[in-house]
């Protein structure tokens, strides 16, 4: 879990009360994190290392931390509202910027009264959000300016990188946007986020000053604050929207709590034009009995208002069963009605839910869904199939090319892939029994492989955008294999599932020798494939004895009422 490193004094300073580090520690316990480690670092203070809960990025910074405190220790019992004075401040966004780091907010922070220690505490809270939650800075990146320095509006555009100069932050030389990305050690680590484009973005006043180079750099000359800064400005550009509106109000209301007045800059698309930060809490619908349900215990309206505001989140009380729930914007883990639920059971605490003994006297079972694959299990291994298991992720030559199709963009595809031959979740499973029968061509024929596993699909009905499908996949390989023998075992597995109507339809499929490939179709659904393989498709595995082949759903076939038929 991304870890804070934290003064005990400093927590003390912010949260106004004495705290000793086993208090702390049972506190964190409580709320579902911990202290990792801690050293003396005089005779009156400590050094911690805290384990934050990867879902929680507003508590890496101090401020966040201490706010989160503060409030389940009921030393602070309001909810959190954040406001952005109206202003003229616009940032243009060139279309030039969208290939390659298309999103920007900003806010401009005044009268801020900060400390050594509090401009600390920021510049860590901004490069602990790049390590974690940002990715590395591929998501999102934070650039922190003096306000005095800045003539608006602002442009963030591309621009060749051999035109970009400007002196980099820590150097008194200036640069060009390559000798940066090579010889600045930010640079370096940081430089294949932009590397691969032809321009890089640039985020530029109205006097054409350089004032980044996101995400890799600030300017020395224009973009490095100081204690003294009682103005500043923020600013985030990313690759996801989402986090880019999130961070910049984790970083707004950090500033805030600093003391500072937050006001709105406008962010001017091509297409649209939006202000930032996004400052107003969201809505939800809690059902109490939802509540009671989850946790097993009837906890009245009021007292759950109360545990939400121990969280940080507001309650109104609509009815009885209703609890209209108000969370803060810097919050990133508040999705789904059971998200809130956790955050209840959290302020109430696990160890005050007495155990109870289920009242029903219930023993396990086998689902049917099992029952049937089980059943298909015997009945390949029956026929003489060796089951096998493949991987799940795979690569789009081995699932496509190698099938004689052309790539599905409508794939899971893993992005940013380290290793070529993993860069996406199978589709289907035949090209993987294949590879398994090309690494064993040199045993002995016949070679009879199946496999029951899922793969994965897109689906706009799900949460996710995918779902997984359990199929059934086999091949024979031998002299004599035809699309006679794998329609016998076709026929023969449908039989034993007590279908008696279903259909054989001649199709054409690449991965397939044209004229010996049907598909079945049962209650006018298509099942699957089966047949004999394309010569060029053995041939691309490095096979040389004929193949016959099938892949069905049995997702499809176990949606049907089957009846297993007894074989004497």
């Amino acid at each position: 879990m991304p870890i804070l490193d934290v003064k005990l004094s400093r927590i003390q300073q912010l949260l106004r009360k004495d705290i000793t580090i086993n208090e702390l520690e049972e506190i964190l316990f409580r709320f579902g994190m911990e202290i990792d480690s801690f050293k003396s670092i005089d005779k009156n203070d400590y050094m911690l290392k805290i384990e934050i809960t990867p879902d929680r990025p507003d508590m890496l910074s101090l401020w966040g931390f201490v706010r989160a405190l503060r409030k389940y220790m009921k030393l602070e019992n309001k909810f959190d509202e954040y406001n952005a004075k109206d202003s003229d401040f616009k940032i243009y966004v060139d279309t030039s910027v969208s290939p390659i780091r298309p999103y920007i907010a900003a806010t401009v922070v005044k009268n801020l009264k900060m400390t050594e220690n509090d401009l600390e505490d920021l510049i860590y809270a901004q490069e602990k959000l790049h390590d974690t939650f940002c990715r590395g800075r591929k998501k999102a990146s934070i650039g922190l300016y003096p306000f005095q320095k800045i003539s608006w509006p602002l442009r963030y555009l591309a621009e060749n990188p051999n035109k970009i100069r400007f002196k980099p932050l820590g150097f008194e030389k200036e640069m060009n946007g390559i000798e940066i990305l090579k010889e600045h050690p930010t640079g370096q680590k940081y430089g294949h986020l932009i590397s691969s484009f032809e321009k890089y973005p640039l985020f530029i006043d109205a006097s054409e000053h350089v004032l980044s180079l996101p995400p890799i750099i600030n300017s020395e000359d224009y973009g490095k604050i100081s204690p003294d800064n009682k103005d500043i400005l923020i600013e985030v550009t990313g690759t996801h929207k989402p986090s880019v509106q999130l961070i910049i109000n984790i970083m707004s209301t950090i500033i805030a709590d600093m003391g500072g007045e937050l006001y709105k800059v406008k962010i001017v698309y091509p297409d649209h034009e939006e202000e930032s930060p996004y400052l107003q809490p969201k809505k939800r619908t809690l059902d109490t009995e939802y509540v009671w349900k989850i946790l097993g215990i009837e906890i009245p309206p009021h007292e759950i208002k109360s545990l939400l505001m121990k969280m940080g989140l507001h309650g109104q009380i609509l009815n009885q069963k209703k609890i209209e729930v108000l969370v803060p914007p810097y919050r990133a883990d508040i999705w789904h009605p059971i998200d809130i639920v956790d955050d209840i059971a959290r302020a109430y605490g696990f160890d005050n839910f007495d155990p109870e003994l289920t009242p029903v006297f219930t023993t396990g079972n086998l689902l049917e869904k099992t029952k049937f694959i089980d059943h298909i299990r015997e009945i390949m291994i029956g026929l003489g199939f060796t089951e096998v298991f493949t991987f799940a992720l795979t690569n789009r030559e081995d699932q496509f090319t190698k099938m004689r199709l052309p790539v599905d963009p409508q794939t899971v595809q893993i992005l940013a892939a380290k290793e070529a031959k993993i860069n996406m979740v199978r589709k289907w499973l035949l090209p993987e029994i294949l590879k398994t029968l090309s690494f064993n061509k040199d045993k002995r024929y016949p070679i009879k492989l199946f496999e029951i596993s899922d793969v994965v699909v897109l689906s706009m009905e799900s949460d996710t955008g995918a779902i997984n499908q359990t199929h059934l996949a086999a091949v024979s390989a031998h002299k004599e294999a035809d699309f006679t023998e794998i329609k016998s075992i076709v026929e023969y597995l449908i039989y034993t599932l007590g279908i008696s109507k279903y259909e054989l339809r001649r199709v054409n499929h690449s991965s397939f020798i044209e004229g010996r490939v049907a598909e079945l179709i049962v209650n006018n659904r298509s099942i699957g494939i089966f047949g004999e393989l394309h010569p060029e498709t053995i041939l691309n595995w490095g096979l040389a004895v004929p193949i016959s082949a099938m892949e069905l759903s049995l997702d499809s076939l176990f949606d049907w009422k089957w009846a297993p038929v007894e074989i004497a």
